[in-house]
């Protein structure tokens, strides 16, 4: 079937209200699309050429061919990495090569000409709200429609994350790009990230508004502390599993109860990669790298994981709660849980000065002021504050800017 000359594919950035890094842990995790979006269209060029253009960056051009015997060469997608790092391609364009060659490859399928991708977006970068994931399923979804061949979102959604972790080189979750192909604003999504499990979407209260707040400090989730702080879960998942003789597919999976009883008392503050791997040889997770003269968080990342969970499960049923006669002590202990998620970032290495500032002036603006709760979201190390207020509380962010907190650069919806 002869391809259309060109396509376009558009996705939102998203808002991580509560679960976070606790995705890979197999958790509860609540997102909420942005009106921010990324564009990316796809055209058909006669050339022998596959160019890349983002906004100020240099364009970027290899063959085609290049990119062919790359698919064809490499059984193993470190392979490709390999080739792609010989041939220099930089950082951002991994995103939009890395989905044509797993959608290539998922698929089975091959342009009949040279190909040119635009990339238009509004989802600021680097700021913990997912424009990684919007950029992944805008350009397949580009590429559904330029191919003419039907892939289900959820099937999007992972071939969006394939295309992260295995040419990008970032560990990230499923959550992202589930929430950018699959969420509905004014709406937050449920995920159980076991991996892919979606709840029923829950809206967010008359009245109440999730935003963010960004601060203006990059994030990414390739960074040191975000892969820290996954690997550390992972070692505190491998010791539980022998200290209880139980083996499960998920952290998350283990009974809470059980858990918390055993945390604080068995597993280590901070645990040496060398001494881990003496003991336990490894860990049950592909994208977790051991490093030997690292000191690991163990105790909290893995706390973390557990009580995100349970504040997550919990979440749903408050903001049912919050569209009814309980709505003031719904809000409240809505906002108490982000607080605590907060708190588990910096326990975990993931908070930083910066979303500490912008999250300790929105918790003294208060209930009274409009604001519920507040925390630093996505990967941490920066990045976005999401904030739970009243809808008079954000137009007046929004419209006037005033009381905005000291440090944030963004209002993000």
């Amino acid at each position: 079937m002869t391809s259309p000359s060109a396509s376009v594919g558009e996705a939102p950035g998203r808002l991580d209200f509560l679960g976070g890094v606790a995705d890979y842990s197999g958790a509860l995790v609540l997102q909420t699309p942005t009106r921010a979006t990324t564009r990316v269209g796809v055209r058909r060029i006669p050339d022998d050429a596959f160019r890349c253009s983002s906004g100020d960056r240099p364009r970027f051009e290899m063959k085609m061919g290049h990119i062919r015997e790359i698919l064809n060469k490499a059984p193993e997608w470190g392979d490709a990495r390999t080739s792609l790092d010989e041939l220099r391609v930089p950082g951002w364009v991994r995103y939009p090569l890395g989905c044509f060659l797993v959608f290539c490859r998922s698929q089975h399928w091959w342009p009949d000409a040279g190909l040119e991708i635009e990339v238009q977006s509004t989802v600021p970068q680097s700021q913990g709200v997912s424009s990684s994931a919007a950029l992944e399923i805008a350009t397949l979804r580009a590429f559904t429609r330029f191919s003419g061949i039907e892939v289900p979102e959820l099937r999007l959604a992972h071939l969006g994350q394939e295309a992260e972790n295995q040419i990008a080189g970032a560990p990230c979750g499923l959550m992202d790009q589930l929430a950018s192909a699959m969420g509905v604003r004014g709406k937050l999504l449920p995920i159980l990230c076991r991996p892919d499990f979606l709840g029923e979407l829950v809206p967010i209260p008359s009245g109440i508004r999730v935003f963010g707040l960004g601060s203006g400090v990059r994030h990414a989730v390739s960074d040191s502390p975000y892969a820290s702080a996954r690997t550390a879960t992972f070692m505190g998942k491998r010791i539980l599993e022998r200290k209880l003789g139980d083996v499960r597919g998920y952290l998350t999976e283990f009974p809470g109860d059980v858990i918390r009883d055993v945390v604080g008392d068995f597993l280590p503050v901070g645990l040496l990669g060398a001494d881990f791997l003496r003991e336990y040889e490894g860990v049950d997770d592909a994208l977790s790298i051991l490093d030997r003269t690292r000191v690991y968080p163990v105790r909290s990342a893995t706390s973390f994981a557990i009580e995100e969970h349970a504040r997550c499960v919990r979440g749903v049923e408050l903001l049912k709660a919050a569209s009814g006669v309980e709505r003031a002590n719904a809000l409240r202990e809505l906002g108490e849980a982000m607080d605590k998620s907060h708190l588990g970032y910096s326990g975990m290495g993931l908070g930083s000065d910066a979303t500490d500032r912008i999250s300790a002036q929105l918790r003294r603006i208060g209930a009274s002021g409009g604001v519920y709760g507040a925390r630093i979201s996505g990967g941490g190390s920066g990045g976005t504050v999401v904030v739970l207020a009243e809808e008079d509380t954000f137009n007046l962010f929004y419209k006037t800017g005033k009381g905005l907190p000291g440090g944030a650069v963004n209002l993000v919806e």
